[in-house]
Formats: C-alpha cells, sequence, structure tokens
C-alpha cells in the first residue's frame, strides 16, 4: 500500500499540474530534458528550489547532499554521487549555470561545526565522514560565539563549495573559456529573503 496523503496529493497534482501541462510532459519524455540551471542544495525538507524558483518541469537540475556541500574533485572516488551528479549535468545535458544554495538553520552546518569544533568525527559514521568536508570552510571562521559562527559557517561553506568547483577539470575548462557561470545564494527561511554572493567583494547582498 502506497501512503494515503501522497496519493491524494498526486491524485491533485495529475488533475490539475499535469492535465493543464501534459503537451509539455509529452514533450519532454519524448525530447529529453535540457535544464538551464543546476542547483546544489540541502536536502533540508524546508528548502525546496522548484518551489522557490516556481520552475517548470525540466528547467532544473537539483541535486540536494547534506548542507549543499560540493567536495573537492579528489574526492571523486569516496563522495562521487554529488561530484557524478554535477559532471553528469556539465558535460552530458550541457548546462551553463551552476547554483550552490545554502539556507539559515542549516542542521548539517550546526553539526558539522560542532565536530569540527570538538574534533569529533566518526570514521563509521556516514554523516560524519560527509560533514568532515566542512572543515577548510571552519578554519575561516572569524567570530567568537558559537551561534555566530554557525551562521558565518553557512556562507563561509558556499563559498568554499563554489570554490571546489573551480577545481572540476570540466569545470575551469569552461570558466576559462567563458562558457558557464557559477553563482552562490542563501536563503532566510523564515523571512523567505535570498542573499547572493558577490564576488567582487565577497559578500552577500539581498536579491
Amino acid at each position: 500500500m502506497f501512503p494515503q496523503d501522497l496519493k491524494e496529493k498526486y491524485k491533485d497534482w495529475y488533475n490539475d499540474t499535469y492535465l493543464k501541462k501534459k503537451n509539455l510532459f509529452e514533450s519532454l519524455s519524448k525530447e529529453g530534458q535540457s535544464p538551464k540551471y543546476i542547483i546544489i542544495s540541502c536536502v533540508d525538507s524546508r528548502v525546496d528550489p522548484n518551489s522557490i524558483f516556481k520552475s517548470e518541469p525540466g528547467e532544473l537540475l537539483v541535486h540536494r547532499n547534506i548542507a549543499n556541500i560540493v567536495p573537492p574533485y579528489d574526492y571523486i572516488t569516496e563522495h562521487s554521487g554529488t561530484i557524478a551528479a554535477i559532471e553528469f549535468g556539465i558535460t552530458v545535458l550541457n548546462i551553463k549555470n551552476i547554483i550552490v544554495m545554502g539556507h539559515s538553520g542549516c542542521g548539517g552546518i550546526k553539526n558539522g561545526f560542532q565536530m569540527c569544533k570538538d574534533d569529533g568525527f566518526n570514521s563509521n559514521s556516514s554523516i560524519s565522514n560527509w560533514l568532515n568536508l566542512l572543515k577548510p570552510a571552519y578554519k575561516k571562521i572569524d567570530s567568537s560565539r558559537d551561534e555566530d559562527s554557525i551562521k558565518e559557517l553557512e556562507k563561509i561553506s558556499i563559498k568554499t563549495s563554489l570554490e571546489n568547483l573551480k577545481s572540476y577539470p570540466f569545470i575551469q575548462e569552461r570558466i576559462n573559456n567563458k562558457e558557464i557561470n557559477i553563482y552562490g545564494s542563501w536563503i532566510n527561511i523564515g523571512s523567505g529573503q535570498i542573499e547572493t554572493l558577490n564576488f567582487n567583494t565577497a559578500s552577500f547582498q539581498p536579491l
């Protein structure tokens, strides 16, 4: 049996969204996808890029992981899932824009901060091994209070992920040829306000 609430939501979607856009779905089924953007977002259930940007089916390739982290390219065997998703989007689907999107109150960032602070990583935990990727960003924190440091880490981690993207050879080549754009963004869940990274000032500014 399938969960009843999801069954009802599916029927609503089918009778409303699907039937209204039936031609679009049929076209996507026959012609395949050609998204305009890759968005690396958090798995947090409160943050849904497709909803936030009111995207049409086939418009966004969204990859979600804990704390919206992009690993360095030399982690290709250890953390291949995220790296493979990015490579697929760029080299197969030929997407020209990548957005790393963080958010306020990120539990992954909070837990990763504490692990970094206490050096409390557990090699037997997949979550711990993943959040270990936050170490380089953690070392850049300036704030003294934990609460402020966690908020700071949410945005520093985005900057670090963007730098890591540049370590991907297929991305660096396209950046050099001005064939691709990368962006950083952060959303305040409570207010709904998005901030984007200004690369010239290295600061986040309201959209």
